[in-house]
């Protein structure tokens, strides 16, 4: 895992309000359903960092997704590299 920023989606089960997203100020919120989706640049410390803090709200982890991640790393070991 590369200690670059990269672009991460995280989502969420639930709608988290304004106290909830406190948490998470380098992230953008947005609401889906009865989920919430957030989306920012982190780097690996960063991302260790709103892992702890979803886990110390009691929050249900749906999905989390590197979606511009620094070629060669993955937060999925198992994913196959970019084309």
């Amino acid at each position: 895992m590369s200690t670059e920023p990269a672009l991460y989606t995280i989502r969420v089960e639930g709608l988290l309000g304004a106290t909830a997203l406190s948490a998470f100020p380098l992230l953008t919120a947005e609401h889906q359903a009865a989920q919430t989706v957030l989306v920012g640049y982190l780097d690996r410390s960063g991302l260790y960092g709103v892992l702890m803090h979803l886990e110390m709200l009691g929050l249900d982890l749906v999905e989390l997704s590197c979606t511009r991640c620094p070629q060669g790393s993955s937060p999925d070991p198992d994913a196959s590299p970019p084309a």
